[in-house]
C-alpha cells in the first residue's frame, strides 16, 4: 500500500530529525528566536482561561503584526498541549507542515505519471538537505511551502477534472486563505494562475 509506504517515510524523517535534535544546546538564531517566541505566546493565549472567547481570537489574530500570518504558530501551538511545552516540541511541531507535503508531492506525482513516480519524489524531498535543515529550524518556510503545494495539487486537480468544478473552486479559496494566514504576500503568486484556471473553467 502506497499510504503504508508515506507513513514509514514521515516516520524515518521523524526520528532522524530527533536525532538532530539530541544535539540542540545553542539558543536559537533572530529569526528562530522571532518565530519561536510568537509560538509560545499563541500557546499561552491559547492556554489562557481568564479571557473571553472574542478577546482570545481577538490577540490570537494579533500574536504577529507584520507579514507573518498567525497561522503557523496556532497550528504548531497546539502540539504543545498534546506533548510538552518545550523548543524540542515546537521543533517537531514542523512534522504537521511535513506530512503535508509528503502526501500532495506523491499524489501529484500520481497525478503526473504514476504513484511510484510520485514516492521517489517524495522520498528525495523528505531527504534533501535544504528540507532537513528546514524542518530543524522553527521558521514559517516549511509551512508555507506545504500549503503552496498543496494548492498546486488542488489546482492541478481542477484542471483535469471534467466534473465538480464547484468543489474545487472552493478547497483553492480555503488554500488561498490557509497561505494567506501563514503569510499573506504569499497568495500574490497564484492570483494570476487562478483567475486564468476560472476563467477556463
Amino acid at each position: 500500500n502506497d499510504y503504508i509506504k508515506l507513513t514509514a517515510i514521515c516516520a524515518i524523517s521523524i526520528v532522524l530529525d530527533l536525532f538532530i535534535f539530541i544535539d540542540i544546546s545553542n539558543p536559537p538564531a533572530w529569526d528562530q528566536g522571532y518565530h519561536l517566541s510568537n509560538l509560545f505566546k499563541m500557546y499561552n493565549i491559547i492556554s489562557n482561561d481568564n479571557i473571553n472567547l472574542s478577546i482570545k481570537l481577538d490577540e490570537i489574530l494579533n500574536v504577529t503584526d507584520n507579514y507573518r500570518g498567525p497561522l503557523t504558530y496556532f497550528l504548531s501551538s497546539l502540539k504543545l498541549f498534546f506533548i510538552n511545552n518545550s523548543y524540542k516540541v515546537a521543533y517537531i511541531s514542523n512534522h504537521l507542515f511535513n506530512i503535508i507535503c509528503i502526501v500532495s508531492i506523491f499524489e501529484l506525482g500520481k497525478i503526473i505519471k504514476d504513484s511510484k513516480t510520485g514516492l521517489w519524489a517524495s522520498i528525495f524531498f523528505t531527504f534533501s538537505p535544504l528540507i532537513i535543515k528546514e524542518r530543524t529550524n522553527f521558521l514559517i518556510d516549511l509551512s508555507l511551502t506545504s500549503f503552496t503545494i498543496l494548492y498546486i495539487l488542488v489546482l492541478t486537480k481542477w484542471y483535469l477534472s471534467k466534473k465538480e468544478i464547484i468543489i474545487y473552486s472552493f478547497l483553492s479559496g480555503i488554500n488561498l486563505a490557509l497561505i494567506f494566514l501563514t503569510k499573506p504576500t504569499g497568495i500574490v503568486v497564484f492570483i494570476i494562475p487562478t483567475i486564468i484556471l476560472f476563467l477556463q473553467k
